[in-house]
């Protein structure tokens, strides 16, 4: 998940040059301080500049479900407000992701162990085809798209709600009023109001109190750890012709030689588990 706002998922169409974990090659991500696919600055070396990203508790990691927890204690997952649209917010594509922050004055939060957490923005991962793209995988799978939704508390602390997405051939109507906006920021630093009222409740499972908990980081550089992450039981939908927006997006600014730099497979590698524990709710 991207950090810059802290320093303030059948039917797909495969395109034949995109490989997994690998994609036709990008000049302009090689004089980018980290990349995806850069030929220096890819996720296996963003530890050289980033120093967090070589810890032992990074995200994402591969769930596995007869490894995990039950935690009887950890009840559900309180999201409030999360049915109010959203009638005004900012989207941009930030050479990584396309990323919805709310401008409204709406506190929509999470409370996690007695800690509220409000919601700042929403950005997605995605793949090149329908067999990937999400940063997590469950029992070894990727899912064509997940969504990360991004808090802090009072103390900064951050907690992120993800959302699996498999591709389909129909269309998710609560993404409908981001991929109406996607076409117009189509380069690095474009952005855009959205133009229609965004219901995040919309883009949640029918249970969204279900999840697999652990703790991590954030899955860009700089890696910072002490993330608490929540990935939801429930898979989600998002159409074809959705997602093909987002692979439509570009990692380089429209002055670049954008040839080759669509941003697709934006998913960080999985990382070790070390001793940490996942646990999940019980149903």
């Amino acid at each position: 998940m991207h950090s810059t706002t802290f320093l303030l998922l059948t039917g797909a169409l495969v395109l034949p040059y995109f490989t997994e974990g690998a994609v036709i090659g990008c000049a302009a991500d090689d004089e980018e301080p980290w990349s995806y696919h850069g030929k220096t600055n890819g996720p296996s070396a963003w530890g050289e500049t980033f120093s967090s990203c070589y810890g032992s508790n990074q995200s994402p990691i591969a769930i596995k479900t007869d490894e995990t927890v039950i935690d009887a204690d950890a009840g559900k997952l309180e999201m409030k407000n999360f049915g109010i649209p959203i009638t005004k917010a900012t989207i941009i594509n930030n050479g990584h992701s396309a990323q919805i922050t709310p401008k409204d004055d709406v506190a929509r939060t999470i409370e996690v162990k007695g800690s509220v957490y409000t919601f700042q923005q929403l950005h997605f991962h995605w793949g090149s085809r329908y067999d990937q793209g999400s940063e997590h995988t469950l029992n070894g799978q990727r899912y064509a798209l997940e969504a990360h939704f991004v808090h802090t508390n009072k103390d900064n602390a951050i907690a992120v709600v993800g959302v699996f997405f498999q591709e389909s051939t129909h269309n998710n109507e609560g993404f409908q009023p981001i991929g109406d906006v996607l076409p117009s920021i189509p380069f690095k630093n474009d952005f855009s109001d959205l133009q229609m009222d965004l219901v995040l409740d919309e883009l949640l499972p029918n249970n969204p109190s279900d999840y697999y908990h652990y703790d991590g980081s954030l899955t860009t550089p700089g890696c910072n750890e002490g993330v608490a992450w929540f990935i939801l039981k429930g898979i989600k939908e998002i159409g074809d012709q959705q997602i093909t927006e987002l692979r439509n997006l570009y990692s380089t600014t429209k002055d670049q030689d954008y040839a080759g730099c669509k941003i697709v497979d934006n998913y960080r590698p999985l990382q070790p588990l070390n001793d940490r524990i996942v646990f999940e709710t019980s149903n």
